[in-house]
């Protein structure tokens, strides 16, 4: 019965509003002229409920119960009236058949954007199911072959998924309520494309680039980067760099990555506000560059554990962030580690002066 419940509805409206044409004294032209506009009101929810079709239906509808009315009262009082009613009887097929096909275009827009959500799930769940086989993973090689393969396998399809999402987004107005499922799903594109680059950064990671560079540089530029986040968590960043520091062959970005990874996750353990302090100066020939916060420390039974692939104690982490910068470190010959302090810790970052110097 409730499959039934909108097309009876619809042609009770239009019995009525023919009903009260019948009733109404034809002096009463007003009235009349405002009946048969309301017939529009089925003509359109029937074409948006059913389509094209279903506004035609309803249009035709309205037509036969309009036309007897018409032939009775109008063909032979007021022949120029008459012919008014039946022009408007054609703009009911005419407004049918737009507002059904535009009903329809909705329809399809709804379709391709469930199934579009559909994939994107899909692609996550598989996403995540592939982070827990690279858990068990037991050997850093090992991990970052599987890795490498979950990329190659994923970035295709996800490419796809967010084509179809911008084509979908660019043939909704822009006034449209469903523009907002497009911003959604592409929201979670980008999230899952992210996570999807640090797989491939992480798996891939490229030979670092040497070149002769300023350290203090470096970190003054990473300081310019977070700034902003900083001043909105009331958390001071102050720079303790030693002058004089020789210059160093390392890659420029790929420190910067780390100091920027260690910033980030520096600020996240002080939301309501502290210090973070950048470090550099040499002992027993090798560069030291330190940061340190006053966020608390890391937890003794999981510091052992911070820089292993996946590991991440946050709601939304990849667990990615101090591994990439771990394994960067190392490619420079180096070593990172962290200590707590009285109210919070020190990640260090130690290269060999030496080494870097021959390269």
């Amino acid at each position: 019965m409730k499959r039934f419940l909108p097309t009876l509805v619809i042609g009770a409206v239009i019995l009525l509003i023919s009903a009260l044409h019948f009733l109404t004294p034809v002096d009463s032209l007003i009235l009349h002229q405002i009946y048969q506009r309301l017939y529009y009101i089925p003509v359109i929810l029937a074409s948006l409920r059913f389509g094209w079709r279903g506004g035609i239906g309803a249009a035709l509808a309205a037509s036969l119960t309009y036309l007897p009315h018409i032939a009775l009262h109008w063909q032979h009082q007021n022949y120029d009236y008459a012919l008014n009613q039946y022009a408007e009887i054609a703009l009911f097929f005419a407004i049918g058949a737009v507002t059904g096909w535009l009903g329809d275009q909705k329809r399809r827009e709804s379709r391709r954007a469930e199934r579009i959500n559909a994939e994107l799930q899909t692609a996550y769940a598989e996403l995540r199911q592939t982070v827990g086989q690279l858990l068990q993973a037991e050997r850093l090689s090992s991990l970052a072959e599987i890795a490498s393969g979950v990329v190659h396998e994923i970035r295709n399809p996800l490419g796809a998924i967010k084509g179809a999402v911008e084509i979908l987004e660019d043939e909704l107005a822009i006034d449209s309520p469903r523009r907002e499922f497009a911003r959604i799903a592409k929201t979670e594109v980008e999230r899952i494309d992210k996570l999807v680059q640090e797989f491939f950064h992480f798996a891939r990671a490229k030979e670092p680039q040497k070149s002769p560079v300023i350290v203090n540089e470096i970190i003054h530029n990473v300081k310019i980067l977070i700034e902003n986040q900083a001043d909105a968590q009331n958390v001071k960043i102050i720079e303790n760099l030693a002058e004089s520091l020789p210059k160093v062959s390392l890659d420029a970005e790929q420190i910067k990555q780390v100091l920027l990874n260690l910033a980030i996750n520096s600020l996240q353990a002080m939301p309501d506000g502290g210090k973070l302090i950048f470090r550099t100066f040499q002992k027993d020939d090798q560069l030291h560059i330190e940061t340190e916060d006053t966020g608390g420390g890391v937890d003794e039974a999981i510091k052992a554990k911070i820089f292993d692939p996946f590991f991440t104690t946050k709601d939304k982490g990849s667990g990615l962030g101090l591994s990439v910068a771990h394994k960067i470190v190392g490619q420079h010959s180096g070593s990172l580690t962290v200590e707590n302090i009285e109210n919070g810790a020190v990640f260090t970052i130690k290269i060999p002066l030496a080494q870097s110097r021959e390269n």
